[in-house]
């Protein structure tokens, strides 16, 4: 098997998502994911076409540990994917939480978001 198609695979599982839309225009994704907890997306109208991206497992942007980490990346880039065919927004800009535990890089993970994003944002 090749990277390619290891890298492919590792992302082509997302959890169902249940999606719902506040008062105020802004849209979450919500999924059940194995250990029974949840992970939520949320997309936040910030004025104009601008929304901002974020997303929580079980309430924290923290590195859980818990595992599981290419398939719930997997459903925070198809939730991307599907709010882009259906909202068409002008831009997304998204951060990640820079709090990490002792010995671990703060800059990795966004790091690795932005080339993840960016790999699938030519696509999109």
């Amino acid at each position: 098997m090749r990277i390619t198609e290891i890298i492919t695979e590792a992302f082509n599982q997302p959890y169902p998502m249940k999606w719902e839309k506040s008062e105020y225009g802004d849209y979450d994704a919500l999924a059940k994911l194995s250990d029974g907890t949840y992970l939520s997306i949320m997309f936040n109208h910030e004025g104009d076409d601008l929304w901002q991206v974020e997303f929580y497992r079980n309430n924290s942007q923290e590195v859980t540990g818990e595992g599981d980490a290419q398939r719930v990346f997997a459903t925070v880039l198809t939730a991307i994917q599907q709010f882009i065919q259906k909202q068409h927004p002008w831009r997304i800009i998204f951060s990640a939480s820079k709090d990490v535990q002792s010995g671990q890089n703060s800059q990795s993970r966004a790091k690795l978001y932005t080339s993840l994003v960016a790999r699938y944002a030519r696509a999109w």
